[in-house]
């Protein structure tokens, strides 16, 4: 995409835009639906992991998809390296 040079100005919300208790509207609430499916998602993956029971896991292969599982898990939940 080329830059053409041209701005666009936009104005900053005015402070009184943000009622904390106005009713939500429906894009919020939505949006709130949304965020608890994915954290449902994550949920019923570590409940999978945790139900594995360590001791059972005898191969390196089983060990390995064990960690591989438990990392990307926890990975996305870790924190981002500054300037990444």
């Amino acid at each position: 995409m080329a830059n053409t040079g041209k701005l666009i100005a936009v104005p900053k919300t005015p402070k009184e835009s943000f009622n904390p208790d106005r009713i939500a509207s429906a894009l919020l609430q939505s949006q709130v639906l949304h965020l608890q499916e994915a954290l449902g998602k994550h949920l019923v993956d570590l409940k999978a992991l945790l139900a594995i029971n360590p001791a059972t896991l005898k191969t390196e292969r089983q060990i390995s998809e064990y960690v591989h599982k438990a990392t990307a898990l926890l990975h996305q939940h870790g924190a981002k390296r500054p300037g990444k």
